[in-house]
């Protein structure tokens, strides 16, 4: 008789063997996976800021100035929700549609117009359609809307108005953050224009997109590949204890209040209708704000910011609080993304940068400021 041989399978020990593999396998490709996915999306972050950078420089030309970072809107003498630095663009990023809309709204004489509610029922679909493309980071975890029916897109990407004072004596500093350090430098430079904002917060006109003022190249002393005009804040902010886990919206557009009557992509103040005034007291040191000429009390101020603090800073929120920093209109709110070490940043000439965290504090306000004197290097 012809011998048979049995077939023989794996043993409980074999089996676990191969399992191990797979999952070390495993293991070694996701990270590769997940690198290569943020890859990505750090592209095409940096291709949108690209596009705005160009969109920017494209109003340059036709208008021959930069637009205001926020603007007021006035109907009937009174004061209402004015645009931001985005709605200017608009054209210019293939939403002239958008863009005629609204001003066809305007022309007929609706008060309130630029307020993410009264947007809503005109351009709900569309802004859908709008947001993902231009105005989010596609690495960013903060939500598109307010809410999952809206009002309105919350953009990822914030206007530099300016910065603050370059000088380690600067009263900007004392404020009760653990990093709110000053910078070390004896390059200095004291804000001409100062004023408070919200949140106690410090606004100041030395950057490419301040409030109720328009800057055209030749505003750009230091040069073009020297001074950027647009960020990120696409991250979500931590409280200063680590132990408190909750998140705090660091986007330029949250109202946080859920009533959408302002916020957004599309706001920009209501209460801001000259420029920034001039500082109170002046020194080779510092530079003290000043309201005289402004409304006093709380300003509405969205989707701009003067750099006030390190880039890539988190651990901001809490009590005692940094000055300036809110999850509605925190107007010197820190420079911050989701990529790993750092930010990216536009540049007035049309370039793309990436900011590390470890910056120094001098050499980022110094991009931030457009006419400090004094040229920089990034990463040195």
């Amino acid at each position: 008789m012809r011998k048979r041989n049995a077939g023989r399978g794996f043993t409980l020990v074999e089996l676990l063997v191969v399992i191990a593999i797979i999952g070390v396998l495993v293991a070694l490709l996701l990270p590769a996976i997940q690198a290569a996915r943020e890859a990505a999306r750090r592209s095409q972050c940096l291709n949108n800021q690209k596009n705005l950078a160009l969109a920017l420089q494209n109003y340059h030309d036709t208008y021959k100035v930069f637009p205001m970072g926020a603007q007021v809107a006035v109907r009937s003498g009174e004061l209402v929700m004015g645009p931001s630095w985005w709605y200017g663009i608009l054209p210019f990023v293939e939403q002239r549609n958008i863009y005629d809309r609204i001003q066809a709204r305007q022309a007929s004489g609706q008060s309130g117009i630029f307020t993410a509610d009264s947007l809503n029922p005109l351009t709900s679909n569309a802004l859908m359609n709008l947001a993902p493309d231009v105005m989010r980071c596609p690495s960013s975890p903060l939500p598109l809307m307010e809410t999952q029916s809206g009002p309105i897109a919350l953009p990822s990407y914030v206007g530099i108005s300016g910065g603050s004072d370059i000088s380690p004596d600067s009263d900007d500093y004392s404020g009760a953050g653990p990093n709110n350090w000053a910078p070390s430098t004896n390059r200095r430079y004291v804000n001409q224009n100062k004023a408070f904002g919200p949140s106690n917060s410090i606004i100041t006109s030395s950057g490419m997109l301040p409030p109720a003022q328009h800057i055209n190249m030749a505003g750009c002393t230091d040069g073009t590949s020297n001074t950027m005009i647009v960020s990120e804040q696409s991250d979500w902010l931590r409280h200063q204890n680590r132990t408190i886990s909750t998140p705090y919206h660091g986007d330029p557009g949250w109202n946080q209040d859920g009533t959408g009557t302002a916020g957004g992509w599309v706001s920009g103040t209501s209460g801001i209708t000259t420029q920034v005034p001039r500082a109170t007291s002046l020194s080779t040191d510092s530079s003290s704000p000043s309201d005289a000429e402004w409304p006093a009390g709380d300003l509405t101020l969205f989707n701009i910011v003067t750099v006030r603090y390190p880039a890539d800073l988190k651990q901001v929120m809490g009590d005692p609080n940094y000055d300036g920093v809110s999850q509605t209109m925190g107007h010197n709110n820190p420079l911050q993304s989701p990529h790993p070490g750092g930010i990216l940043c536009a540049f007035v000439d049309g370039s793309v940068q990436f900011i590390s965290g470890t910056t120094d504090f001098a050499v980022l306000l110094r991009i931030a400021i457009r006419d400090d004197g004094q040229s920089v290097t990034i990463g040195q």
